[in-house]
């Protein structure tokens, strides 16, 4: 019985999947790599993306060429079906499935069945209706003219063809594969171990096993062709280094430059889309004979070029002849990774790229006018592009550059400092449509404003801005920086589009500035590039740190009181293994530049102090790692000149902390306690003489510095956290 139905429930899948439409890869297209082992459903991606590849298909029976397709929904994506589920389940998951083969006497006829057979349930009959969701998304994905392809290869799933034997099963896997689940197309992502290949040329690839991986992709369209009647999109995304790397000697000689050149010579009349990977590369070639770093401007056009024009490569790899701009993808990183471009770059970059902006840096087109037919974008992806901030900040610059849809852009008219929001305006830019004459307060929301502070009132400015006054102020002190300010507006106030609009990036809502003497929060920044913020355990102090990465950066608001030498003391964590190198900026000036090391491991805070000259004002402070990495608590500045008569300790020398009403402090520290506030304020002052312990139940609750001068002449300091 158990094997009727289950026959039965696969004959209802492969009717409701046996039939579509295969057209042309979108135009324009914007691609996204699907992470199935992570928790989005294709049915919840983004509508703009039209080109879609499930990631990844891997080896099975411990072969790097005989591939399968796993679906992962019962496993890590929430809301479907898990083992040992109840029957009604499945009316959900019929529901899910969207498809009216499915009616209540069929639903009855699984329950009934279910019921009759075993409480336990079948654990393949449950993959196989998880297996039915996830065609039925695919299916409903391309009921909307969108296209998904299966993708292989990737960092860890290589493949490599090394005989006749091997490229007939890979042949025979990957038709299989693409039948089973109805994908449109097959994407090639060969990456590192799959592209060791021994003897690089582009016309006549002397390693026959480039020439078995042309075959069997031309093998894999022809039976696919033969049997649907329809043809099999084809796309690849190799990386630089394979590709623009065809033009360096040290990675052709030793880094397999060029390897996936041959590849796609041999196949460019059949590739619909070329996306390199402009990420994960370092620096490349290009054709100006220029070495170009990822992550800007000049990077996209300089890489992208050479592509589209072609090349000579060194030694005796021959010439690339380049392909289409019909058939080239601009590839990036959403925001996920260090080498990911500003959305305001790449969008200028991108506008150049198709000859409707200006020249963004240095690097000049060949050709004039760009490449209008340029075929879209890329990116790795669609789940990191869902977690951005802004979220599908990546489609949104796609959108931009090759569409007409209106969006909207929102920033401050003025400054808007912690405390002081009661007044201040949020403008938001309305851009491909036009505000109503009239507007409605109801149609509009702004979200992740601080406690205390709400929209007052909207004033329509003209067609396309409109100012967003805010009342009331802050009730509680900021923990960071606000760069998540969402505004959203209703349909209901524009004059042509008929879907809600909104931008959670622009509006920047400011930490009250610094003091120093005083100490400085880094996760208080204002600007950035390639930071963060973290939390501290309750065992280390609590609150919040900031991150820097190598060659990135944070800048801080600092009011300093008086010019002078002061004391910066870092309250950090980083890697034992290495030196780290951290330099200080005032206004872009360097000030100082600090080695920084951990003497104990990386999750271990540490105390280091450094000399450095400020002067008196307000300023931009900056820190800027030049080499490694640091995790940053906070910087006490300290004046020179209150210093030079003590010994100063930094280590933890009361508990408990964080703590609500006592603190209690070692036998033997004797002397003033001094208790700072977060702007440098002395709030409180209590001698320790004959009691070990003080009472701060009367602090608000907040953070401090709580120093100790003892009879000794040592002054002792740390940070507390107030409950």
């Amino acid at each position: 019985m158990k094997n009727v139905l289950k026959k039965f429930i696969f004959l209802l899948f492969s009717f409701v999947i046996s039939t579509h439409i295969f057209g042309q890869l979108p135009d324009p297209a914007m691609v996204g790599y699907w992470e199935s082992w992570r928790d989005l459903k294709l049915k919840n991606i983004d509508s703009r993306y039209n080109v879609i590849q499930v990631s990844f298909a891997k080896g099975q029976n411990r072969t790097d060429y005989d591939l399968v397709y796993t679906n992962n929904y019962s496993d890590s994506v929430s809301g479907y079906v898990y083992k040992n589920t109840n029957p009604e389940d499945f009316r959900y998951l019929l529901d899910e499935s969207n498809d009216s083969l499915f009616n209540d006497s069929v639903f009855a006829v699984i329950v009934d069945s279910l019921n009759t057979i075993d409480k336990n349930y079948n654990d393949s009959l449950y993959e196989a209706i998880n297996d039915s969701v996830f065609k039925s998304e695919i299916k409903a994905l391309q009921s909307e003219g969108k296209k998904v392809l299966i993708s292989i290869g990737g960092q860890n799933d290589p493949v490599m063809l090394d005989s006749i034997q091997e490229k007939n099963v890979f042949v025979s896997s990957v038709n299989e594969m693409i039948d089973k689940w109805g994908f449109d197309g097959l994407d090639i992502d060969l990456e590192g171990a799959s592209l060791q290949f021994n003897d690089i040329k582009i016309q006549t690839p002397g390693d026959i096993r480039i020439q078995y991986m042309i075959d069997g992709i031309k093998e894999i369209m022809n039976n696919h062709h033969v049997k649907h009647g329809k043809r099999l999109l084809l796309t690849m995304a190799p990386e630089t280094a394979y590709v623009q790397g065809g033009m360096s000697n040290w990675t052709v000689t030793y880094a397999h430059g060029g390897a996936y050149l041959p590849i796609i010579e041999a196949l460019k009349d059949s590739i619909d889309m070329l996306n390199v990977q402009l990420y994960n590369s370092g620096s490349q070639y290009g054709l100006d004979g220029e070495v170009y770093s990822q992550g800007s401007a000049d990077w996209i056009l300089s890489m992208t070029e050479a592509v589209i024009q072609g090349f000579e490569c060194v030694g005796n790899i021959g010439k690339y002849n380049g392909i289409p701009s019909s058939k080239v993808g601009v590839a990036l990183p959403g925001c996920h990774s260090d080498d990911a471009v500003p959305h305001k770059e790449m969008e200028a970059a991108m506008r150049y790229l198709i000859g409707e902006g200006p020249q963004p840096g240095s690097y000049e087109l060949i050709q004039e006018g760009g490449y209008p037919d340029l075929k879209g974008m890329m990116t790795w992806s669609i789940n990191s592009d869902k977690g951005c901030n802004p979220s599908y900040g990546f489609v949104d610059t796609w959108s931009k550059v090759f569409t007409s849809n209106p969006y909207i852009e929102i920033k401050n008219s003025d400054e808007i400092y912690e405390g002081q929001e009661d007044g201040k305006i949020i403008e938001v830019e309305l851009f491909n449509d036009v505000f109503k004459d009239s507007l409605d307060s109801a149609g509009w929301m702004i979200n992740n404003l601080p406690s205390g502070v709400e929209l007052d009132s909207i004033k329509r400015i003209n067609d396309t801005i409109v100012h967003l006054v805010l009342k009331g102020n802050a009730n509680e002190t900021y923990l960071k920086t606000n760069f998540n300010t969402t505004v959203e507006i209703d349909s209901s106030e524009f004059k042509n589009f008929s879907n809600q609009l909104s931008r959670n990036r622009g509006a920047v809502l400011k930490p009250e500035i610094s003091v120093i003497p005083g100490y400085v929060e880094i996760e208080k920044y204002v600007k950035y590039k390639g930071c963060g913020v973290g939390n501290i355990s309750e065992a280390d102090g609590g609150g919040k740190f900031g991150w820097i990465w190598e060659n990135h950066w944070a800048e801080i608001e600092v009011d300093i009181a008086e010019s002078g030498d002061y004391i910066a003391d870092f309250r950090y964590r980083t890697d034992a293994k290495k030196t780290h190198k951290c330099i200080l900026k005032v206004d872009g000036v360097i000030k100082s530049f600090n080695k920084i090391k951990s003497s104990t491991k990386w999750n271990v805070w540490e105390n280091k102090e450094f000399d450095i000259k400020l002067t008196e004002g307000i300023h931009k402070l900056t820190f800027q790692m030049s080499n490694g990495w640091l995790h940053l608590d906070r910087v006490d500045f300290r004046s020179t000149l209150s210093d030079n008569s003590f010994t100063v300790f930094n280590k933890t020398f009361f508990y408990p902390n964080p703590a609500s009403q006592i603190l209690t402090f070692g036998n033997e520290l004797k002397g003033t306690v001094n208790i700072f506030g977060i702007r440098g304020e002395l709030v409180k002052q209590v001698s320790l003489n004959e009691k070990s312990q003080i009472n701060i139940g009367d602090l608000k609750t907040g953070i401090y510095t709580v120093q100790l001068l003892d009879f000794n002449g040592a002054l002792y300091h740390d940070k507390l956290v107030k409950k």
